[in-house]
């Protein structure tokens, strides 16, 4: 009952399948290799039924007669792991053709939830469950109104023309900004030394002047009362933002928000100190800086427009994408710190003897990583350079590390593009019939 040659039936959903006993016992320990065992004090069944599937069940006999595991190429990974969960065959590989055409199915699934919720939670932003008008009368329905007023300007013709006059206002306030850097700029040049030192003693000419303390920083009024204007409106346009949204802790935390906030304070802050300003350039050059603000303001009203389907295909791959960053980022610091160090002892071991060379364009190592972070990204600006043939040799296999590194990224880059694109046109598709 028990030679090489007893056959057995297997009934699996309807479909019989006829195999010999030797080829169920090529795995001990599964639920097939335990039909080829005899129970205590009884005898082999000649047929047993399986109310599983059948298609599934004719790859998995094939792997007890080939030992190469292969599935159907529609198969489901769920299902086939369930099937092969049941037949006791949980650790059983994959056959290699098999398990591409397995993994790159899911990996578009991953992808398809992937773009999902990140399209999801684009459409939501900081409305979240907006809270029905009929629930509280008091509030009526002028929040929700003025929120989608501020937020989807091509929903009606009175948030185009608010959208237009904050971007005339954002415009304002960039063309005021950029005078007063004109400004700032004429006033240092005028008032204070070079920094670099004065060696003009052999040519006769006469030393640079100290700026008298008497010179102060005078700004045009009209230029801080009209940029006074631009942030009144950004004001009153922050705070009925803040009040018509529906999720108070999100808008809070969100990076426009923030920077809402801050480009409010350096007009506030020269009103507040008055005449006194003109006395502390510093502060003025602060205050300034806290200006380019008004530049990120831009982000907002790039929100606003709608965005076409590559762009955001493009930035969901960049934020996808964060970890192969950061050990790119990671593989150029190492590189900074190695090739730094041996530009440093290059250029020491190589001027120490040549011929009379003596001289090095750096101070310390810093320097040095500075020389090579401008090395590795190709930018080379040429106020350090090696002057030994060991640091030259240092500099070349610098340059050419900094290439390779630098397309490391592209091709992850491309493919999850050509990935994420494929499925954002699918689920484009499938929107429009309600299928999904």
């Amino acid at each position: 009952m028990e030679g090489s040659g007893e056959r057995l039936v297997l009934n699996v959903g309807g479909v019989r399948y006829e195999t010999y006993h030797s080829t169920l016992r090529a795995f001990p320990g599964t639920r097939l290799y335990q039909l080829t065992e005899p129970p205590m004090g009884g005898t082999l069944a000649r047929e047993v039924f399986f109310d599983r599937s059948p298609h599934l069940f004719g790859y998995v006999l094939g792997y007890y007669r080939t030992r190469q595991l292969h599935c159907p190429p529609d198969i489901c990974r769920a299902v086939l792991e369930e099937e092969l969960a049941f037949w006791g065959l949980a650790d059983a590989p994959l056959a290699p053709c098999c398990w591409l055409k397995l993994s790159g199915g899911d990996g578009r699934a991953e992808d398809f939830h992937a773009w999902e919720e990140s399209e999801l939670g684009e459409e939501q932003g900081l409305l979240g469950p907006i809270e029905s008008p009929n629930s509280t009368r008091a509030q009526g329905t002028w929040k929700p109104w003025l929120w989608t007023l501020l937020n989807q300007p091509c929903s009606s013709l009175a948030g185009k023309c608010a959208a237009l006059l904050s971007m005339l206002f954002l415009l304002g306030v960039l063309v005021i900004f950029f005078q007063e850097t004109s400004v700032q700029l004429d006033y240092f040049t005028s008032n204070f030394r070079p920094l670099e030192p004065w060696d003009g003693e052999k040519e006769g000419l006469p030393p640079p002047q100290a700026p008298s303390p008497g010179l102060v920083y005078q700004r045009a009024p009209h230029l801080l009362y009209l940029e006074l204007l631009c942030v009144l409106w950004f004001g009153a346009e922050l705070l009925a933002r803040s009040i018509s949204c529906p999720n108070k802790v999100k808008f809070l935390r969100s990076p426009m928000t923030l920077v809402d906030l801050a480009s409010l304070f350096p007009v506030l802050v020269e009103l507040a100190v008055g005449r006194r300003a003109e006395r502390h350039p510093r502060l003025c050059l602060v205050l300034g800086a806290l200006r380019v603000l008004y530049v990120l303001k831009l982000g907002r009203l790039l929100g606003l427009v709608e965005k076409p389907l590559a762009l955001r295909v493009l930035a969901h791959t960049l934020r996808s994408s964060w970890r192969e960053a950061g050990l790119l980022l990671l593989l150029w610091a190492g590189e900074i710190l190695l090739f730094g160090s041996l530009f440093l002892y290059g250029e020491l071991l190589g001027t120490g003897h040549g011929q009379g060379q003596s001289e090095v364009h750096f101070a310390d190592i810093l320097t040095c990583f500075w020389w090579t972070v401008i090395t590795l990204t190709t930018v080379g600006y040429g106020d350090i350079y090696p002057m030994s043939a060991l640091g030259q040799v240092t500099a070349a296999i610098t340059a050419m590390a900094g290439m390779l590194t630098s397309v490391l990224l592209v091709p992850i880059l491309l493919v999850r593009f050509q990935r994420c694109y494929a499925v954002a046109l699918a689920r484009q598709k499938l929107r429009p019939s309600g299928t999904l």
